[in-house]
């Protein structure tokens, strides 16, 4: 591996006016080979297929190509007193390049490139979809490594010191040690996966796409207290797991904020939660546990509430509930069970399906859930970026938001630790699994 390998590759994203462009992506020939050699499935069982396309892809020559650098050139230097006229766009992902064997390929290789090339990917289409409406911009890919030095260097490095927005890193460690390294914080650092808490880095200039646990806290609280009427009660199931700490810290307070006349009261055992319920209204019961025996005895025991007595109960979980399989409760449906969830994604629409074929057709794999975050990333972003220029885009995430394929952007401002999204969506239990309201 080269000891350049700091700089994955360099594009430029043309708009479709542009000869040179193709609509394409022109790719740096530094340390391509890597990128284009990385084979890539969507899960271990699929077949290992090259997923990044050669540079003769466009069928643009070695001519054209230089034309176009000198362009780009032509143009970095025209802006470089004013880095926020320009769309330089920097993108840190952990590629993890540093670690594959020319020739040796294997499926560790594949699956610690996985992520980062699904985003990349994903960003890409993205951009094009902007491109072919009349934008342009520069597109550096640098690999973070996942490594909390290298990435350190990165936040002074020429690249990124010329960006005039940053997508990435998307690790906790990553992200403190880039943004520690980044001074200027005039530029936005976008996170783009991590669903730490904002105030778990403290960056003024961070931008926290996946929306935190407090986030989907604070809208059950909203959603409860609004469907809240007179005879019902409103029961917090806490118990000691991390989880639901986590998730339930402040729901009380939040409940009654949005409502301050409803009936709240907190539990810690069964016997406590059956000694609260209520024949004569709806019982609200709000539960964070994410561990195995915990749910099996709240969902038994309200389902056994159910069945007996009638009780009428809404349960509001844990978003990880999602990735849990509640077959084998016969009843669960009859507890109104409902989750929030990061995700809007709905397979069925014309959007969705447009975009699969798109990713399937470019890549020859079925796009991830990073997939889709990196295009509805690039159609925010860079939308804002071409729309208003990088320098002007802080002042209109707060006032902007936006429903993608799969995201949906709200963002909240803190002076300490930047914008945090609030987004979120319901899903309730039916026909066996959690869906879209």
């Amino acid at each position: 591996m080269s000891k350049e390998s700091t700089e994955l590759y360099t594009t430029s994203v043309l708009n479709h006016q542009q000869p040179l462009s193709g609509n394409k992506i022109l790719m740096n020939k530094r340390n391509l080979f890597f990128a284009l050699t990385v084979a890539l499935g969507v899960a271990s069982c699929t077949p290992k297929v090259s997923v990044l396309r050669s540079p003769d892809h466009t069928a643009v020559n070695t001519v054209a190509e230089e034309k176009s650098e000198a362009s780009n050139t032509a143009a970095t230097n025209a802006n470089k007193d004013n880095k926020f006229n320009q769309r330089n766009i920097a993108l840190l992902l952990p590629f993890q390049l540093n670690q594959v064997a020319v020739g040796t390929l294997d499926d560790k290789d594949v699956k610690r490139s996985a992520l980062a090339l699904d985003f990349y990917q994903g960003f890409e289409l993205g951009l094009e979809q902007l491109a072919k409406k009349g934008a342009s911009f520069n597109l550096d890919v640098l690999d973070t490594r996942d490594n909390v030095t290298h990435v350190a260097k990165l936040g002074t490095s020429a690249k990124v010191n010329n960006a005039s927005i940053v997508i990435g890193p998307v690790y906790p460690q990553e992200i403190k040690s880039f943004g520690a390294s980044f001074t200027d914080k005039a530029v936005l650092q976008i996170n783009p996966l991590s669903a730490a808490m904002p105030s778990e880095y403290n960056l003024p200039n961070l931008v926290s796409i996946t929306p935190p646990i407090k986030s989907h806290a604070n809208a059950i609280a909203a959603k409860v207290a609004k469907e809240f009427g007179p005879g019902d009660v409103i029961i917090i199931y806490n118990t000691a797991n991390p989880d639901s700490r986590q998730f339930l810290t402040g729901m009380v307070a939040a409940i009654k904020q949005a409502k301050s006349t409803v009936n709240v009261v907190s539990v810690s055992t069964i016997a406590q939660l059956n000694e609260n319920l209520k024949l004569g209204g709806i019982n609200y019961v709000i539960a964070g546990t994410t561990d195995k025996t915990q749910l099996n005895s709240l969902i038994d025991n309200l389902t056994s509430k159910y069945l007996e007595n009638f009780y009428a109960i809404n349960l509001f979980g844990h978003p990880l509930w999602d990735r849990y399989d509640f077959s084998s409760y016969a009843d669960f449906a009859n507890l109104n069970p409902l989750i929030t969830s990061e995700s809007n994604l709905r397979t069925w629409s014309a959007a969705v399906k447009s975009f699969r074929e798109d990713y399937n057709s470019s890549f020859g794999v079925k796009p991830s859930d990073a997939s889709y975050k990196g295009y509805d990333a690039a159609i925010y972003f860079g939308g804002l970026v071409n729309k208003y220029g990088a320098g002007n885009i802080a002042d209109k995430l707060t006032k902007e938001p936006f429903t993608g394929i799969f995201s949906a952007y709200k963002f909240k401002h803190n002076d300490t630790w930047g914008f945090a999204n609030e987004s979120v969506f319901f899903k309730i239990y039916r026909n066996g699994s959690f869906q879209l309201q």
